[in-house]
């Protein structure tokens, strides 16, 4: 008989957050959730960080979700909170991060009058959570809290949004202990299918992969480089989904992201199959819709490869459309491959000569920049960067860098957001030194972007962690000034930035911070900011004009 729990639905919530094997919560704390924050000083079990902001909160859920493949949980109050939390769900929808945000919200008496910091749940985040919902039941919180797992991680993996009327969380309800974490069986690719695909890969003269989305294991991730070796086939990675694949290995090829190889883009255009397995063929992948043609048909044989079954054909018409776990895919095709695949070794040598090329970093700069060398930073840092480093990113010009020249592959990991927001890097690094306090981590900011969440240092401080946040000053939004100079040369509109000095804002924290006047500083000081324990602050002061990695203004 299965044994039932009395308590308030703030307690039937915290018991069935630790049943599900929650172990790390962010925060901002609400008056219309305390009876959740209450319980949970019964649970020690999961540990509950408070940010101070939310949009902070739910970029370091949405790192979790990443790192652990598990739904990141963040808890807001309703109205203001729950709006300012809204850009960590919609990063989590187009990155495919299983992610479940928790809201305070309105009595359930007062609901539909506009009372104080209302809003709708179902009406706000329909758009761009998988399930919005309000808990209206103490009574079915094991139930909702079961679906929205179960939502966050099946299929492809994306947000969820429950509501919590503060009125249920104080009313007592006698329901069942707790329900057991969702088990999760993605489907396996038939061996008829598998077939298929190696005949083709077989048969195909320029072959190419593309590799992407969520939810790989490091298993799946071995077997799929095992698969490619034995094949021949050049490996490229889907727009910030560098991890996936070893930067090191013969057969990776490069990034199709948002400053693209312009050689690797050409061998996409020109491959005449394209095996795409677990990436979406959104607008950056396909560079604007134009390296596989014309929607919805491709000028190349493409088989495409997805846990969502919707996402298949989505855009282009695959010859081949399989709707399975990538992870069970891979391991099939390593243990089936018998094909002499040397066939393609040329092809897929010219590629990686192509991309070995394109990272090359030249011994002394190519143009006099005042400042410190955004290119030279970038390769010391490849340098002493260990192997299970951990490096997240904001959005911007100087996230090109990181992109173009940093060696990535398990056990290190990159997390940097596919939608594009900024304020992402601080928050996400303090998650992910907070989830890996033994590792290396490196959060990488423009100044835009780390003044809007510059604040969670305070987080970092306050529990502990340490990550080394990189701070690329050039005071300006680069990546929208680019964008002006090309479209409105010379008519320069709402793009500088008048910013603090960052080395004193930070120590104000109780931060380590330096700044890096010329690239021949920044060793020493990554090496300062290592050993200080805490979390730091690295200003590199860098030239406006170098403005990309192959552009200057």
């Amino acid at each position: 008989m299965t044994k039932t729990f009395k308590g308030t639905g703030g307690q039937i919530l915290a018991k069935a957050l630790s049943v599900h094997g929650v172990r790390h919560i962010s925060c901002v704390a609400g008056e219309s959730y305390l009876p959740v924050l209450d319980a949970l000083l019964d649970h020690p079990e999961i540990k509950v960080f408070t940010c101070r902001h939310e949009s902070g909160a739910g970029f370091m859920a949405e790192a979790w979700g990443k790192l652990t493949g598990h739904p990141g949980i963040v808890f807001v109050t309703r109205g203001p909170g729950v709006c300012n939390a809204s850009i960590a769900v919609h990063t989590a929808r187009q990155d495919s991060t299983p992610l479940i945000l928790f809201m305070g919200q309105v009595r359930r008496s007062e609901r539909t009058r506009e009372a104080f910091q209302e809003v709708s749940v179902e009406r706000v985040f329909g758009s761009i959570a998988k399930w919005a919902a309000d808990i209206d039941d103490p009574a079915r919180i094991p139930e909702f809290v079961n679906r929205a797992f179960h939502i966050a991680m099946s299929g492809r993996p994306g947000p969820v949004v429950l509501g919590l009327p503060e009125d249920m969380l104080s009313a007592l309800s006698e329901t069942h202990a707790g329900v057991l974490p969702v088990s999760y069986a993605p489907p396996v690719p038939p061996a008829e299918t598998i077939k298929v695909i190696l005949e083709k890969i077989s048969a195909a003269r320029r072959p190419l992969v593309i590799m992407g989305g969520a939810g790989w294991t490091d298993t799946g991730i071995a077997d799929f480089e095992s698969f490619c070796s034995a094949a021949h086939l050049p490996v490229a990675v889907s727009f910030r989904r560098h991890d996936l694949f070893n930067h090191r290995h013969a057969c990776y090829i490069g990034e199709l992201g948002t400053g693209t190889n312009p050689k690797l883009a050409a061998r996409v255009h020109d491959a005449d199959l394209i095996l795409v397995v677990g990436a979406r063929l959104n607008e950056i992948a396909t560079q604007g819709y134009t390296l596989l043609g014309e929607p919805p048909e491709p000028r190349a044989e493409v088989i495409q490869v997805h846990l969502d079954s919707g996402e298949i054909g989505k855009i282009y018409r695959p010859s081949v459309g399989v709707a399975c776990d990538v992870n069970a895919l891979a391991g099939a095709l390593a243990a089936r491959f018998s094909v002499d695949g040397r066939a393609h070794a040329e092809w897929t040598a010219a590629a990686r000569q192509d991309y070995e090329m394109w990272t090359q970093i030249p011994e002394t700069s190519i143009f006099p920049w005042q400042g410190a060398d955004m290119t030279d930073v970038f390769r010391q840092l490849r340098e002493i960067l260990p192997a299970d480093a951990i490096v997240t990113s904001d959005a911007g010009n100087f996230s090109g860098w990181a992109q173009r020249y940093l060696r990535y592959g398990r056990p290190g990991r990159f997390l940097g957001p596919l939608s594009g927001a900024m304020g992402y890097g601080v928050p996400s690094a303090i998650a992910a030194s907070l989830a890996h306090p033994e590792k290396c981590v490196v959060g990488l900011c423009g100044d835009g972007g780390f003044m809007m969440t510059a604040s969670e240092l305070a987080t970092a401080i306050h529990h502990g962690a340490k990550p080394v946040i990189l701070v690329c000053n050039n005071s300006m939004y680069g990546t929208i000034r680019m964008h002006q100079e090309r479209k409105y040369p010379g008519r320069v509109s709402a793009t500088d930035l008048t910013n603090p000095d960052f080395v004193a804002f930070a120590r104000s924290f109780g931060a380590f911070a330096q700044a890096v006047e010329t690239a021949a500083d920044f060793t020493a000081a990554f090496a300062a900011a290592r050993a200080s324990g805490r979390v730091s602050v690295i200003e590199i002061r860098m030239d406006p004009r170098q403005i990309t990695t192959g552009t200057r203004l």
